[in-house]
């Protein structure tokens, strides 16, 4: 029922439906915890003076009424909405789901079943999103992966988010944005729901993600100039895969930094370890814990296969049992991933130090191949435009690295931003060109429409014809306005051919 191995989708056990006990109103979903308990929003627990709960993944969907035992609202815009019920009625022995801690990385596959009232939807239907990034404090914001699918509405609320390669439910819905267009949505992250209902610690698995090293560090709001430049690094996971060495004295930066984003002055990493005395293996164990993986061989092997684009800090790399298997073995392999690491060594002189430094100016060579790619893909797309200055840009960075890699490490993000710029611009461009084509198209076809009617001399639909013509040719392109145009000119057509105006 956890969803520990391989599963079924659309079988998980543990989904629920809650109802109003008077009169059925649906006004959520759940999820079925152990011994009875089902965990929702507290705006679904609230809604309603008395709850049913229908248990719909189980054999005959049986309902049981349920009372609330713990219950957080919403506090501000991106904190708590969590409730905690207990059925009247227990249901089968084994039933309910665990719930699991994850680094809930950008792009994981999640889906959820909610039960939109009204919509004749109330039976059930699915969403499928990718999970994007954290939205304040504690929500997790969500993308509908498609514009043709389903997208969290209300009848969603309570609903668990389950991992698609897992099955592990990895939080709840809180909230939508009720634009249809957008597919936006909101969870509320395992982590964050046990900070609020500790009771229902004894059904979460898997890692916290900071070692006690971290968690004891002072955490002085005098932040120093060095803490705050770590804080800020660590939050930083759009500038993609790179490696942060500290060493010696500033480990104490290190571990202050960490400990005041834990405490939510800005993104914490996803994992941040004390390796002293650990083995490549044990490390690896951790990691593939906290991404969610499945690890049929050796957690090493299950690393080095890839991971997700994960922000790890390693105190005490020179400390470890393995120094070099760790960096080579398992950080390695994780870098060519998209990951951000944070190497500390507690000795000036360690030996693994200059292996780190490798590592760290091959991921700045392994991003300006990348950008290489991108840069030149632009080329072949436009090569009169700016992409001839971001290559000529690259091809000095790349010199640069030659000489200074920590240097132009700081400049990457900078550049790759240059780059995704060009790049929006580009698609942005093919966008306006692809409906400007079809627009045209449309305009062509009412013209010779109203040639089969004699109208091609009528004065209306000509000025309507030649204001719509300019704007689709014109140089910015206003789509609404080129829209709005071909219609004018569509009803002016067809308000002649019905009154036979002649031309």
């Amino acid at each position: 029922m956890g969803g520990t191995g391989p599963f079924a989708h659309g079988a998980e056990g543990w989904r629920v439906r809650i109802r109003a006990r008077s009169g059925g109103e649906v006004l959520g979903a759940g999820v079925l915890l152990p011994r009875g308990h089902v965990l929702t929003c507290a705006h679904v627990a609230l809604a309603a003076t008395g709850l049913a709960v229908d248990l719909v993944g189980l054999r005959g969907s049986p309902t049981a009424d349920a009372r609330i035992i713990a219950c957080v609202s919403a506090h501000g815009e991106d904190r708590g909405d969590v409730a905690l019920l207990k059925l009247e009625t227990d249901p089968p022995p084994g039933a309910g789901a665990m719930l699991h801690r994850t680094a809930l990385t950008w792009d994981r596959q999640v889906h959820a079943l909610g039960y939109p009232n009204g919509h004749g939807l109330d039976i059930g239907v699915w969403a499928r999103m990718t999970v994007a990034a954290w939205a304040g404090s504690e929500w997790l914001q969500m993308n509908r992966r498609s514009a043709g699918e389903q997208r969290i509405r209300a009848g969603f609320s309570g609903s668990g988010v389950a991992d698609d390669a897992t099955g592990h439910v990895l939080g709840i819905v809180v909230s939508e944005y009720t634009d249809d267009e957008a597919g936006l949505s909101w969870m509320l992250p395992v982590a964050a729901i046990e900070a609020h209902l500790p009771v229902i610690s004894e059904w979460v698995r898997g890692d916290s993600g900071i070692d006690p090293l971290f968690t004891t560090a002072p955490t002085d709001t005098r932040v120093a100039g060095r803490v705050r430049e770590v804080m800020d690094w660590l939050g930083r996971r759009q500038d993609g895969a790179a490696v942060l060495i500290i060493v010696g004295d500033e480990l104490t930066d290190l571990r202050q930094a960490v400990a005041l984003s834990s405490a939510g002055g800005s993104p914490e990493p996803d994992l941040a370890l004390d390796v002293e005395g650990l083995t490549a293996e044990e490390v690896s164990r951790r990691i593939v814990d906290r991404a969610g993986l499945a690890a049929h061989t050796s957690s090493t092997e299950r690393v080095q296969a890839g991971t997700p684009p994960m922000t790890i800090v390693v105190d005490g790399i020179d400390q470890s049992d393995e120094p070099q298997a760790l960096l080579h073995d398992v950080f390695r392999p994780m870098v060519t991933s998209g990951a951000r690491l944070v190497f500390g060594f507690r000795q000036n002189d360690s030996e693994g130090l200059a292996a780190a430094r490798t590592l760290a100016r091959d991921a700045v060579t392994t991003r300006l191949d990348g950008l290489t790619e991108r840069v030149t893909a632009l080329l072949r797309a436009d090569p009169g435009g700016n992409a001839g200055k971001l290559r000529l840009s690259l091809t000095a960075l790349r010199r640069a690295a030659d000489e200074d890699w920590a240097l132009v490490a700081e400049r990457l993000p900078r550049f790759d931003h240059a780059v995704a710029r060009a790049e929006h611009a580009r698609h942005a461009a093919r966008q306006d060109e692809s409906t400007r084509s079809d627009l045209r198209g449309l305009l062509d076809a009412w013209q010779a429409k109203a040639g089969d009617g004699g109208l091609v001399e009528h004065i209306g639909t000509a000025v309507a014809y030649r204001r719509a013509h300019a704007l689709l040719v014109a140089d910015p392109f206003d789509e609404a306005a080129a829209r709005e145009a071909v219609r004018t000119y569509q009803d002016a057509v067809r308000q002649a051919l019905a009154k036979g105006e002649p031309g």
